[in-house]
């Protein structure tokens, strides 16, 4: 900026000379020409001291709005950190909210059951699931700081990589210019010994400049590059927290349909209450029962015609099964959990995966179709047996694709999630849109996680 202040200055004066010229021309003034260019010489002189002012006053304004950017830029990140730290604190102190309420859950599942206490620990449960949103929110948000820290950061290194590119474009032109020359040049070139050496001596340094401006260049675009890393890896981990957000939006709307629900099936009276969970035993009973004879004579019948099946290499850990679903909403409770809602009365022989109600079911090996029961509004499941005596179960359907001894390849859909309450195909028992997955080995319900490929 000063040098083209300069430049302009210079300008000036010689068209201010021009113009004094021309109008001594112009009106025929004869003047001496000694006290002419004493003139002119004062005009120059005037303008070359105030020239330093004027300068001095510009590189002043240019540092003074250099500065105030760099206020500014430091005012706003950490604003972001403040924000960051005060959304992390929140999260922890609704944790620990949450924790109070998973102590009282498990209570409250350790004593009798009545209407009273299932009623109590659905509130709760719905408590619980409010935190737990409010909670991911605060996740999100807290992320989403991350990330602007993060872009803030990169778009800095960006311009500061530019400006390191400009210098060592600046090192490399010199020292292209002194390659040209010879040091026979060099030494003519200078009036003594002393300043030659100061010529090689600065050759020498501009050298050494240049790598180091280019190995910190280097470090620049490393920095960069983890950087861009780590952004990209915030920004699908916002992604995964959304809709895993949505998954527990959903299931709080299930818990609250299945406590109403459960009102109104027995208007707080404690015997419809104790003769609904018996009616469910009793379900749970006869479900087993059927598995049990059905899959036995499909193994039976499977082993007639020397049917081989994926089931053996699963089992051996030889081959794995395919998600029947995304997993992506995450899973809402596995193989024999803890936070099972229906614990008291019977394990969890399987495993959840929140999906929206009415997701395509995939098989999750090929085999054979042994039972497609449509339950109605009560519970619809279907069985496929895959050989060597695993089968693998789909419950809370609420469509049903496929029919008993129908053959099935892996990913063929053979039907649509449900989990609702109230919905057909749920039963009485779910609080929310589901798909319940249970893997049995010789009809014995065994973890699905271990048959399964990681999540990602």
């Amino acid at each position: 900026m000063i040098d083209n202040l300069l430049k302009t200055k210079i300008c000036d004066i010689i068209i201010l000379v021009e113009w004094v010229k021309n109008m001594l021309f112009l009106f025929k003034i004869k003047i001496n020409p000694k006290k002419f260019l004493y003139l002119m010489g004062l005009v120059v002189v005037a303008n070359l001291l105030f020239f330093p002012r004027q300068a001095l006053l510009v590189q002043n304004s240019e540092e003074r709005s250099d500065q105030q950017i760099s206020n500014q830029d430091e005012q706003l990140t950490n604003d972001i950190k403040q924000q960051i730290d005060e959304k992390g604190k929140k999260i922890e102190e609704l944790q620990q909210q949450i924790d109070q309420y998973n102590q009282n859950i498990a209570t409250k599942q350790k004593e009798q059951a009545s209407i009273e206490n299932e009623i109590s620990m659905f509130d709760d449960r719905i408590a619980k699931k409010n935190l737990n949103i409010e909670a991911q929110e605060n996740l999100i948000e807290k992320l989403t700081l991350e990330i602007t820290d993060l872009e803030t950061k990169i778009s800095d290194k960006e311009d500061e990589i530019l400006s390191e590119k400009d210098d060592l474009s600046d090192m490399i032109r010199k020292m292209y210019e002194y390659d040209q020359k010879t040091y026979l040049e060099v030494t003519i070139g200078n009036n003594n010994f002393s300043e030659y050496f100061t010529q090689l001596k600065y050759i020498e340094q501009l050298e050494k400049s240049t790598k180091d401006a280019l190995d910190h260049l280097k470090t620049l675009k490393s920095t960069l590059e983890g950087q861009k890393e780590n952004l990209d890896g915030k920004k699908k981990e916002v992604e995964a927290e959304k809709t895993k957000l949505e998954g527990e939006r959903s299931e709080l709307e299930g818990e609250k349909t299945y406590k109403d629900q459960l009102l109104f099936d027995t208007k707080l009276d404690e015997a419809k209450f104790q003769q609904l969970i018996e009616q469910v035993r009793q379900e749970e009973v006869l479900t087993n029962t059927e598995i049990s004879n059905l899959t036995q004579e499909m193994q039976q019948r499977l082993s007639n015609e020397d049917f081989v099946g994926l089931g053996g290499d699963i089992i051996q850990g030889n081959a794995t099964l395919t998600w029947p679903i995304n997993p992506k909403y995450g899973i809402s409770c596995g193989f024999h959990c803890a936070d099972y809602p229906f614990k008291k009365w019977f394990e969890h022989s399987g495993m959840d995966t929140r999906t929206p109600q009415g997701t395509p079911i995939g098989a999750a090996a090929s085999g054979y179709v042994v039972i497609a029961k449509d339950g109605g509004m009560g519970y619809s499941y279907i069985l496929i047996e895959h050989g060597d005596g695993l089968a693998s179960i789909y419950g809370h359907v609420s469509r049903i694709d496929v029919a008993p001894e129908q053959y099935v390849r892996t990913g063929e859909i053979i039907g649509l999630s449900g989990g609702m309450p109230g919905f057909p195909g749920t039963g009485k028992f779910s609080t929310g849109p589901h798909l319940h997955f249970e893997v049995r080995v010789n009809g014995i319900p065994d973890d699905p996680l271990k048959y399964l490929p990681a999540i990602l």
